[in-house]
């Protein structure tokens, strides 16, 4: 699968200075509007509740972000989740973000990435896109969750019977049936990964999606903004499989 990342050189700094400024201009944006808010509702009008600071037992380190994860899925499969998500925790978050993890997922809407991890507004930055193709602006997005919001661990989260997967398995075989246009642009991002898995058989499919979801990894790993962090144990980018008829999810 071709690689997204930009080159690496005078302007990381700057464009560390530039992620970071967002963030910060959002927060003080959003700090503006509840203190707006709650004015409204000392004279009587409606306000929202009062924000609360970002959870200080939130994991800071990238083995203990990937065990928060799993242990969400763990309470998902037994049926014992945490989070309602009401919206009184909407108005909660809405001061700011400080989310412990990211996970790049596939845009299936069969698998909502907070409910998979039994996790709250605020908790997870999340990128999707179908069959979890790279793209510069999902890396860029990426790259702004580790800079910005100092995220120590990316999850590609890849998923059981994605569509996009078989596409490009079904591409492989009969080259006639590529999509045309930017689908097929998408498609032939996976074409790579449903070679390599050719000749697995009846395996293919989930062996395709293997391949691809190390090879986004992979592609992760090596995007200059980001080697910089892993090297010094401040962030790590895993791969995963989710599976839609369990809900289990399976580290590669």
């Amino acid at each position: 699968m071709p690689s997204f990342a930009t080159k690496n050189g005078d302007g990381a700094p700057a464009r560390r200075t530039v992620l970071r400024g967002l963030a910060l201009g959002g927060v003080s944006l959003a700090l503006s509007a509840c203190a707006a808010a709650a004015s409204k509702a000392a004279d009587g009008t409606p306000g929202s509740a009062v924000p609360v600071l970002p959870n200080p037992e939130a994991p800071k380190t990238p083995d203990g972000a990937l065990q928060r994860l799993l242990d969400g899925n763990k309470r998902l499969l037994a049926n014992r989740t945490l989070h309602p998500q009401t919206l009184d925790d909407i108005r909660k978050h809405a001061a700011g973000q400080a989310p412990y993890a990211q996970v790049f997922g596939c845009a299936d809407s069969r698998v909502p990435v907070e409910v998979v991890f039994d996790e709250d507004f605020g908790d997870l930055f999340v990128t999707r896109t179908a069959g979890n193709v790279l793209s510069d602006a999902t890396v860029g997005t990426i790259e702004y969750g580790v800079l910005a919001l100092n995220t120590p661990l990316i999850l590609v989260l890849g998923h059981q019977s994605c569509g996009a997967v078989k596409a490009a398995v079904d591409a492989m075989k009969d080259p006639a049936k590529l999509p045309s246009g930017p689908l097929g642009g998408l498609v032939s991002a996976l074409l790579p990964a449903a070679r390599e898995a050719k000749d697995r058989g009846a395996d293919i499919y989930p062996a395709a999606l293997e391949a691809h979801v190390r090879s986004v990894v992979a592609t992760l790993q090596k995007t200059p903004s980001l080697t910089g962090p892993i090297a010094q144990g401040k962030l790590r980018v895993v791969g995963a499989s989710y599976d839609l008829a369990t809900g289990a999810v399976t580290m590669y």
